[in-house]
């Protein structure tokens, strides 16, 4: 097997955790709440302008809520799309923080001359989100879908990463929950994917598009040590 020499990380469910179901789906009947909008006509729109979200075509969540309102037929007042946002804000201020070991596989696999990338599929409004968390400054290629408009599995998002680190496909392990079916994604472009199990089995998480995944997998991001010392003994 090609040495590795860099590792790819998914974002929510591998660094930091997926959303509970119950929690994403109290925060959109929130943010529909907030606008006056009826809750499972919002929930439909939000899910069509995922590809617009997901890959720069909203600037920022504020005109991604205005766009969906206007198709609702609805002019909210900036007060009433302030609310949804900050309902929005709330739920990420809780959940978007370091998964364990994160914090300690990143530092190691710096100090161990790694490179390291984040590929993740987010809204505009996570590139900020990272960049203020105990994560911010330990990984070198950062590839957001909302900044590069490339989607998982797009061949293109994974090859965006290894071009940044400098290594080939062959010599990346990747590391995900699954979602977007971007361990299949990553393995088609010749990286060695790995999939991390969910610490939370027992809670009905997000999970869009997951893989039928079979391959390997771990249970800790810590585990990825011993997989790197092991190919290389």
């Amino acid at each position: 097997m090609t040495r590795i020499r860099a590792v790819l990380f998914d974002l929510f469910g591998t660094l930091v955790p997926e959303f509970p179901l119950a929690v994403w789906d109290g925060m959109l009947d929130g943010m529909a709440s907030a606008l006056g909008a009826d809750r499972a006509a919002f929930r439909h729109t939000w899910a069509d302008t995922v590809v617009e979200r997901q890959t720069g075509g909203f600037p920022d969540v504020g005109s991604n809520l205005r766009e969906i309102a206007r198709r609702m037929g609805l002019d909210p007042q900036e007060a009433a799309v302030g609310r949804a946002i900050g309902i929005r804000e709330e739920a990420y201020r809780t959940w978007f923080r370091p998964q364990p070991g994160a914090v300690e596989i990143l530092r190691w696999l710096r100090g161990h001359a790694h490179g390291t990338a984040v590929v993740s599929m987010c809204a505009p409004d996570v590139p900020a989100l990272w960049a203020a968390s105990p994560l911010g400054g330990l990984v070198d290629v950062l590839v957001f879908s909302c900044d590069v408009g490339l989607r998982k599995p797009d061949p293109a998002i994974y090859l965006t990463a290894a071009e940044g680190l400098g290594v080939a496909p062959a010599e990346c392990l990747y590391v995900g929950d699954g979602s977007y079916r971007e361990l299949s994604g990553a393995a088609a472009v010749g990286m060695t994917p790995v999939r991390i199990a969910d610490p939370d089995a027992g809670t009905e998480m997000l999970r869009p598009d997951v893989d039928d995944w079979r391959g390997p997998e771990i249970r800790g991001l810590l585990e990825i040590r011993g997989l790197l010392e092991a190919g290389e003994g």
